[in-house]
């Protein structure tokens, strides 16, 4: 299996981790204060530059569009960033004192699927909302650069991928995170021959495991991936998309349930047919009437709990109109349901220790089934990667 490979990053330099990382585009959707804030604060360069936050889709999207491209160029063209040798660890630190290591990689669009039930090296794990890829099509299709959010989980038990790097290479960054992330530090790895033996071993080991040839489900990034797919060409570049690869026995990972959060609807017409719906379920959970709250009925089981929701909510819409968002964090949901008089329902976490399992068994979950971590704990931009030869950036 060839599904990986190491190399081909850019880093910013010098790199003022502050200024230049934002968190991913998919953040704070309902929240665009956060967004609003972060264009007036950050200078130039920064990557908020070159990257689309979703909270302003319809907003003018081909202006915005061609503003990113653009930028990418110019950064380039200016010598704005540096190769790094080898590969870097990266070292999170969240707010709450949770910490994670991932390290980044490429792999190989053509092994990978999102289609359900697929046997891909690499799979989704996720149905997309698929709304979201046109506008990330029209930024990666004519842009010379990728920067990435998405990150892939491995079921590495024995921790021989990512954990003998810790402690080797040389600092490549290091600084606060803005917007509350928390801390990152970026070790440049030059030597990746151990990583790339360990995960090679791996995906042997997957194979007895599971009896397939898996190796990375996506854990954040589905939209990203598939977008990547999308704009598979004949430039070589293309082929591969630059990911941070975490282990799912990482204890800095965590699973969080995504909320949803429903507008234009009559709210009490709305939560009252959904506690309808689950009328005799054993289990319970928390909706949002604008600031009014209430417990009704609902599966204890999370991903049941997402497909019925979500299947409820998508033949509402349909019916009688209004708008879903996917909220990350328990209190971001109650914000938004308090200042927007939104219909809020919150959802329960999966347990990650079934994971690999659960997607083998069901060939997908729901779409929006779990969270890596609450918002502020998402990758940040930081590395970077030509998705197009320098012959055609020239």
């Amino acid at each position: 299996m060839s599904a990986f490979k190491f190399g081909e990053i850019l880093l910013p330099e010098p790199l003022d981790v502050s200024n230049w990382a934002v968190v991913a585009c998919d953040q704070y959707t309902s929240e665009r204060e956060y967004w609003d804030k972060l264009c007036d604060t950050l200078t130039d360069p920064t990557s908020l530059n070159l990257v689309f936050p979703e909270c302003y889709l319809g907003m003018d999207d081909a202006k915005r569009i061609e503003n990113i491209r653009r930028k990418q160029y110019e950064y380039l063209g200016r010598g704005l960033f540096r190769s790094v040798k080898g590969t870097i660890l990266v070292k999170r630190t969240t707010p709450g004192g949770r910490e994670r290591y991932g390290l980044m990689c490429l792999v190989d669009l053509d092994e990978y699927d999102a289609h359900p039930g697929s046997k891909a090296a690499i799979r989704a794990t996720e149905g997309l909302v698929e709304s979201r890829i046109p506008p990330r099509v029209a930024i990666r299709k004519d842009c010379p650069l990728e920067l990435p959010h998405a990150m892939l989980l491995i079921d590495d038990e024995e921790r021989m991928v990512i954990e003998p790097l810790k402690g080797r290479g040389r600092v490549a960054y290091d600084g606060e995170l803005c917007g509350g992330g928390g801390h990152v530090t970026g070790y440049e790895v030059e030597d990746t021959s151990v990583a790339e033996a360990a995960l090679s071993a791996l995906a042997g080991k997957m194979k007895s495991k599971y009896g397939e040839e898996l190796l990375f489900l996506v854990g954040d990034g589905n939209h990203s991936l598939a977008t990547a797919k999308a704009c598979r060409s004949a430039e070589p570049l293309s082929k591969y998309a630059l990911v941070e690869v975490v282990n799912i026995y990482d204890e800095g990972i965590v699973f969080e349930p995504i909320h949803r959060a429903v507008f234009g609807v009559d709210n009490d017409k709305f939560l009252s047919g959904l506690a309808a719906a689950f009328t005799g379920e054993s289990g319970t959970t928390m909706v949002f009437d604008g600031e009014k709250k209430r417990e009704i009925p609902f599966p204890d089981d999370p991903v049941t709990g997402v497909e019925r929701t979500q299947n409820y909510i998508d033949d509402y819409l349909a019916s009688c109109g209004g708008t879903v968002d996917y909220v990350h964090g328990d209190e971001n949901l109650a914000r938004v349901a308090s200042e927007k008089g939104a219909a809020g329902i919150m959802l329960r976490a999966m347990d990650k220790s079934t994971f690999f399992r659960d997607v083998i068994r069901l060939g997908k979950l729901p779409r929006k089934t779990f969270s890596m971590g609450e918002a502020y704990e998402k990758r940040y931009y930081i590395e970077a990667r030509r998705i197009k030869s320098e012959d055609s950036i020239k």
